[in-house]
């Protein structure tokens, strides 16, 4: 007889299967984790940002509104007008104000030290030696005529101060400001 072959009995060899790309490894995991909760991050940061864009556009339109008004008032209530400016621009500053600081740091502040706290918290000379020095005793005013170039220099300075307010607002934890008069 002749002799079998003892292989040709064997099975052929079975090549294992493909690696499936689910489930991922645990370290892909981490990642995609890693990666929406950046995102989430940048989402929150950029609503903020848009949120506080929001809010700046609203001060400065009724100070645009009442800046408007004011230039095309007649003669007759051109005071009125200019009052109703000055009046617009200490509220909206105030409100400002304690948006952005403690309501016990500012809530309480008028007349030489209001210009003050505006000057440091905004970096600029423009309320206690410019043209905003009118705001000190603003709220109290019963008349007020401005003419076109000290209301534009009015407008301006307050602008540029909401401006500077919502595009570098103060970080809550800060000293507070110390405001002297001199």
């Amino acid at each position: 007889m002749e002799a079998k072959d003892p292989l040709s009995e064997l099975a052929d060899i079975h090549l294992p299967d493909a690696v499936s790309p689910w489930p991922p490894a645990p370290i892909w995991w981490a990642l995609a984790a890693l990666v929406l909760a950046a995102m989430a991050y940048a989402g929150v940061v950029f609503y903020r940002r848009w949120l506080l864009q929001q809010k700046m556009k609203v001060a400065l339109d009724e100070i645009n509104r009442a800046h408007l008004h004011f230039q095309s008032a007649h003669h007759e209530i051109a005071a009125q007008a200019s009052l109703a400016l000055l009046h617009c621009c200490n509220s909206v500053l105030k409100r400002v104000a304690l948006v952005h600081y403690p309501e016990a740091e500012v809530a309480a502040l008028h007349g030489r030290q209001w210009l003050a706290f505006l000057d440091q918290s905004g970096a600029t000379d423009a309320f206690s030696n410019g043209p905003a020095q009118v705001l000190a005793d603003g709220s109290y005013r019963r008349s007020y005529e401005a003419d076109k170039a000290s209301a534009n220099a009015l407008v301006q300075a307050v602008s540029a101060w909401i401006s500077k307010q919502y595009k570098h607002p103060p970080r809550q934890t800060r000293a507070p400001l110390q405001v002297t008069t001199a």
